[in-house]
């Protein structure tokens, strides 16, 4: 699917003017960094606005209403959670274990003049933050990825520890990886089409539904 306008963009998502002239530079400075490094499937170079900006846009109504932290666990080249800073968060998190991925992200930030912070370690490394969210894409089956966020929660130092609300999007093996999580734990979760993948879902996972066995 070709994005080629503003009006082209807006016509799935709608941002602003301003919000668009970011995505433009962060989309060149993309593909000016990969011809050195890895940060995207070479598949998806030619539909960067379609496969990687406009699916991660999509997350926006989600969290625009959240006040506290936001962490993206493995961020990679910035999806979702430096998009999603562009669009206006201001409580990005993005976490990455690989360096020069981070100083991708750093770059970015700079020339598109967003607040967001950038920790370069391995999830499991990660020192513990309030948070309010958590997010991934791309990075983990959801079994994994929750046990990330256990492993991550448990670091908290109040005795009460809980589940944050959680925010994943998932191609057209989600069914599969559900059945995979509910093994072993059942948590309650929205689910919400893709509007960039047929077959793919967001998964939303309410803190306050959230019931850990």
């Amino acid at each position: 699917m070709n994005i080629n306008s503003y009006e082209d963009f807006c016509f799935y998502q709608k941002v602003s003017r301003e919000t668009y002239d970011k995505f433009k530079l962060f989309e060149e400075t993309l593909v000016k960094w990969q011809r050195s490094i890895n940060l995207i499937s070479k598949s998806t170079i030619n539909d960067i606005w379609f496969r990687h900006l406009l699916d991660s846009s999509q997350l926006y109504p989600f969290i625009s209403k959240i006040k506290g932290n936001i962490f993206d666990f493995g961020s990679g080249a910035g999806f979702p959670g430096l998009v999603l800073a562009i669009m206006g968060h201001k409580k990005i998190c993005l976490v990455e274990s690989d360096q020069k991925k981070c100083t991708f992200l750093r770059e970015v930030a700079m020339l598109c003049e967003i607040e967001v912070s950038i920790f370069n370690s391995r999830i499991e490394n990660l020192e513990y933050k309030d948070v309010d969210l958590i997010m991934s894409r791309a990075l983990a089956p959801l079994s994994k990825l929750i046990d990330y966020v256990e492993l991550f929660i448990d670091k908290s130092p109040s005795s009460k520890k809980s589940f944050p609300n959680m925010l994943f999007l998932k191609g057209k093996s989600y069914k599969n990886e559900i059945s995979d999580l509910y093994k072993n734990k059942k948590l309650f979760f929205y689910e919400y089409p893709s509007i960039t993948d047929k077959d793919g879902k967001i998964l939303y996972f309410d803190s306050s539904s959230v019931l850990k066995n």
